[in-house]
């Protein structure tokens, strides 16, 4: 499997599970999102690219910024861009273009946008592609901001993951066994994994023509009821839900056993309480 090939089975799986998705992630993703938006600062009468909009939730929070200007709001998945549409419509905003559009090939004319921003939507693969390209769009005087994962995961989804992986179906389906071989190859690229080091990205920014930039670290805090809770957050991503969906009952009593074992220390009271790190990103053309 290629890069290429592994993007489009990431992107099914978004789709796949877009509804989902955005009822149980997009909510604990806004702290987040509001950041990015604090970042970019938009303005009235801006146009704003949202690279990666996902189930639209960055998209949303930009576009009362910059009315009576707009929100262009591309991604792949199309069953995202589905639930971003009416995720807009049921808000009544009415600002917003939504495209299944490639990042790493914007069709837009350079120098278009104010301003272009990502809440953990660039893309792992390619990433240096969807720079340039953000970088044409935008206008001498633009703004790039963006946030993104840390390459170690924050400790109950690392729990989470390492567990998925040990107790895995050792049969899977052919639609699995391409899943894993796409997240093996996102998480085993040299330049996808530095996605998750401040100081290539911003040394990938560089060459990509941004004169300015800067980042910085945030912490958010995040508590899920219980490790059902998590796994109901985890499944609501396409390749833990079919692992999950795939799992022998055998294998998966262990799995939530020795996952309520890992996630003791995490434990309080209120529920299993951890801490989000994320890398945020500013750059400007000139």
């Amino acid at each position: 499997m290629n890069a290429n090939e592994a993007t489009l089975v990431w992107v099914d799986e978004y789709s796949r599970m877009a509804e989902a998705y955005d009822q149980n992630v997009a909510p604990r993703f806004e702290p987040i999102a509001q950041e990015v938006v604090r970042l970019a600062d938009p303005k009235a009468n801006e146009l704003f690219l949202d690279v990666g909009t996902g189930t639209g939730l960055l998209a949303c929070l930009l576009a009362p910024r910059v009315l009576p200007q707009g929100v262009v709001a591309i991604d792949l998945a199309d069953g995202a861009i589905s639930v971003a549409s009416y995720r807009a419509g049921n808000a009544g905003i009415r600002n917003i273009r939504f495209e299944m559009l490639d990042s790493r090939n914007i069709v837009y004319r350079g120098k278009l946008f104010d301003g272009a921003a990502s809440n953990l939507g660039v893309p792992a693969l390619g990433y240096d592609r969807v720079f340039h390209e953000v970088y044409r769009v935008l206008k001498p005087s633009g703004r790039f901001v963006f946030s993104e994962w840390p390459t170690d995961p924050n400790p109950s989804f690392a729990a989470l993951r390492e567990l998925l992986e040990k107790h895995g179906t050792p049969s899977p389906s052919t639609d699995l066994a391409q899943v894993r071989e796409a997240v093996r190859l996102v998480r085993s690229d040299p330049e996808a994994k530095a996605l998750g080091d401040p100081r290539a990205v911003l040394e990938a920014l560089r060459v990509q023509g941004f004169d300015r930039r800067e980042t910085m670290k945030r912490q958010f805090p995040v508590r899920f009821a219980n490790p059902e809770d998590l796994v109901r957050f985890g499944a609501s991503y396409g390749w833990y839900e079919r692992e999950l969906r795939e799992m022998p009952a055998d294998r998966r009593k262990a799995f939530d056993a020795e996952l309520a074992a890992r996630l003791g220390p995490l434990t309080t009271p209120a529920g299993i309480e951890d801490t989000w790190t994320v890398n945020f990103f500013v750059a400007h053309p000139e």
